[in-house]
């Protein structure tokens, strides 16, 4: 049954990067952040947007979210996940927009979404500090591979062309690869950590809702269930300490697991980084 108190990103939230969409939470746009040492550049507005599930978009979101130039939609969730654990309660139903192509890219495979592995996942992302939750980021930085360069090779032979990256809350899945990106475009940690936390913002109502959802999905405890669904900035600080320690960062990340050559990474800045002051910061 779907929750009637759940609506999308409150038009309260700052704007950038928050864009106000009736139906879908945590939408924002990825870009304005700054790039360190280079006071005149920051990360691309208006190209790579992220947000949470969108099951519940109206026609006039959909109408927004043509409007911001989105032609591609990378849906990060499992068919399992689709189909059993929608947060809205619209089980099995995809989003399908006309005029926007939905492109199926699970990070997990579906074998994943058995119990055993459902169980061991669940422990990390509930411990009380930071450490299970970067052993399931570097877990998903392993496990993405495929998806996460399908997003890049996209980006890379579509420059024009804006994207929306999604998952369940737009948070673990999709934050990964934001936090990537925005590491390789030369934003530092501190920003890229709080660009990560503004979920727990951008969430609103569906957040109370994701927690009862995790402790009815995983049997956890209501604590355990508010950590797992938390956006904790040494979460992701832990996942990029992992990404330079394990894969050379994030560069490395792109040449060594998603295969880009050095040309590829080149372009890549090129696309992502431009000559305009940010629009946003940390305070």
């Amino acid at each position: 049954m779907e929750d009637s108190t759940l609506h999308g990103t409150s038009s309260t939230l700052p704007s950038p990067p928050f864009v106000h969409v009736q139906g879908i939470p945590n939408f924002r746009d990825l870009g304005g952040w700054p790039i360190s040492g280079e006071p005149n550049k920051s990360v691309r507005r208006n190209f790579i947007f992220r947000c949470g599930e969108p099951t519940r978009a109206t026609d006039e979101d959909v109408e927004k979210i043509k409007s911001l130039g989105v032609t591609n939609v990378f849906d990060l969730r499992s068919k399992p996940e689709i189909e059993k654990h929608q947060v809205s309660g619209a089980a099995g139903i995809v989003t399908s927009w006309p005029g926007i192509e939905r492109i199926y890219s699970p990070v997990f495979p579906e074998e994943s979404y058995d119990p055993v592995s459902l169980v061991s996942r669940h422990a990390d992302y509930q411990t009380s500090n930071s450490e299970g939750m970067i052993r399931a980021y570097k877990k998903i930085l392993e496990e993405g591979v495929t998806t996460y360069g399908r997003i890049i090779r996209h980006i890379l032979k579509n420059p024009e062309e804006a994207i929306l990256i999604h998952c369940t809350a737009g948070k673990d899945r999709t934050g990964v690869i934001c936090a990537v990106i925005l590491s390789f475009c030369g934003v530092d940690d501190a920003t890229v950590a709080e660009e990560y936390s503004l979920t727990e913002q951008g969430m609103g109502p569906w957040l109370e809702t994701i927690v009862k959802a995790v402790q009815r999905s995983a049997h956890v405890t209501p604590e355990g269930a508010r950590r797992m669904a938390g956006a904790r900035k040494e979460s992701i600080l832990g996942a990029l300490k992992t990404l330079r320690a394990d894969y050379g960062g994030p560069e490395g990340y792109f040449r060594d697991k998603l295969i880009l050559s050095g040309d590829d990474l080149v372009s890549l800045k090129r696309i992502l980084v431009v000559d305009e002051d940010p629009v946003c910061g940390v305070d």
